[in-house]
């Protein structure tokens, strides 16, 4: 026997193994309870297929696909006797069992045995991929008893906004400054809300201070203004979630740092150390309240946001929208700035360019100072200026949609740590 084909019918045989495994040892643990009780010895006569017989199905699989090369007649009706006595089976069984799950998986594996005999390993993939969907069968169901239908209804809609919406839209500017671009706007839409829908099943399945901790820690990661957004609306609509959305707001910037450093560092690296000083200490000012907040967050609640948490529909598409339309007025401004005011000082460019975003600046200076064009102290003057400019607008944001102790608690804490860190700068 060659050593392939060996290596190959051991793959047959270890998939049916570990398939019929996942379905027998729930059944025949519930069967060794049942003959327990009722003082029964005797295996039942009428037992499903257990695991020798999924092995035998996925070994039947593998020499039909075997005999396939040279034996086409003999093959065909290894596999129809296959699926025959399968069909036999459901017949013989439906009343009792509900599902074809079983008979389902049956058929597959003796596919996957068959797919052995020429794609081993992809067959070993989905061999594995079809036992993890078979054993989450509790995990699934006790998902789905959570489940209500507004919040699947909203998950459509936001489906349909991503993958049917999104990419019919013009990706270009359609006005005389090339401002407005409609892809450009609904993406920041469906940034906002994915947000905001992500931290909502978070909040749901993990409690709300994980939950929203972890929104902010991700969402940071691609738009710390976005979480900004996301966690004024939800302090708004549940003010008892007030120290945590401000928690996982400020984790949220604390990580737009490190994201601007990663961004410095890749292309240009000799200017992360004109900023890493001024960025540091922002970092560790910003870290520092999110603890203590962290820590009186849990002090006031305990086991009360549980109780007092009510969430409502997870994808709000309203909030997002009007944000957005905000977002477009700042860029026309913007644009309107660098047009009458000229771009010829770097620090008003940055000033003007971080009320929107700070990456797009950060790029900018970063390519500038590698082509020499412009020195690295001011370089790095200039990105820590657009991250004031930044903190700005996000504190004025958390005032107006989140309410005042929000806008307070965030504008405090971005306000004192980026000027900290500016004046730091400056000093050096």
């Amino acid at each position: 026997m060659e050593l392939e084909i060996l290596i190959k019918m051991t793959y047959a045989l270890a998939i049916g193994i570990l398939i019929g495994l996942e379905r027998s040892i729930d059944l025949y643990h519930y069967q060794d309870k049942g003959r327990k009780k009722s003082g029964k010895k005797k295996e039942s006569k009428d037992d499903p297929i257990g695991m020798r017989t999924y092995a035998i199905l996925s070994l039947l699989g593998f020499t039909s696909s075997l005999l396939g090369k040279t034996f086409y007649i003999a093959s065909g009706i290894f596999l129809g006797g296959g699926v025959a006595l399968l069909l036999i089976f459901y017949i013989r069984f439906h009343k009792k069992e509900a599902g074809v799950t079983t008979e389902m998986s049956a058929v597959l594996t003796i596919a996957l045995g068959a797919l052995t005999c020429y794609q081993p390993h992809l067959a070993g993939v989905l061999g594995v991929l079809l036992a993890v969907i078979l054993a989450s069968k509790r995990a699934t169901r006790k998902f789905i008893l959570q489940i209500r239908r507004v919040e699947m209804t909203d998950t459509l809609k936001f489906l349909v906004i991503i993958f049917i919406i999104l990419p019919i839209l013009p990706n270009k500017t359609l006005d005389p400054y090339e401002v407005f671009n409609p892809y450009k706007m609904t993406f920041l839409v469906i940034l906002i809300s994915g947000i905001s829908f992500v931290g909502y099943f978070l909040t749901k399945f993990l409690g709300a201070r994980m939950g929203l901790s972890l929104t902010g820690l991700l969402g940071g990661l691609t738009s710390s203004t976005a979480v900004t957004v996301a966690m004024a609306n939800q302090v708004k609509t549940q003010p008892n979630l007030l120290y945590d959305g401000v928690f996982a707001t400020l984790i949220a910037n604390a990580t737009m740092f490190v994201r601007i450093l990663v961004i410095v560092w890749v292309l240009n690296p000799r200017l992360v150390g004109s900023i890493i000083h001024g960025f540091g200490i922002m970092a560790v000012v910003i870290v520092a309240a999110g603890v203590y907040l962290w820590i009186k967050a849990g002090k006031n609640s305990g086991n009360e946001d549980a109780e007092a948490l009510v969430l409502k529909n997870p994808f709000s598409l309203w909030p997002a929208v009007k944000f957005s339309i905000i977002f477009v007025g700042v860029l026309f401004a913007a644009r309107i700035a660098k047009i009458y005011l000229g771009n010829e000082g770097i620090y008003l460019a940055s000033l003007v360019s971080g009320l929107v975003d700070v990456d797009p600046i950060t790029l900018s200076i970063a390519e500038q100072t590698r082509n020499s064009q412009l020195s690295y102290d001011v370089g790095g003057v200039g990105i820590t200026i657009a991250v004031v400019s930044n903190a700005v607008v996000k504190s004025g944001i958390a005032a107006y949609s989140g309410g005042g102790r929000f806008g307070l608690f965030v504008g405090a804490v971005l306000l004192s740590s980026t000027g900290i860190g500016l004046v730091s700068l400056l000093l050096m």
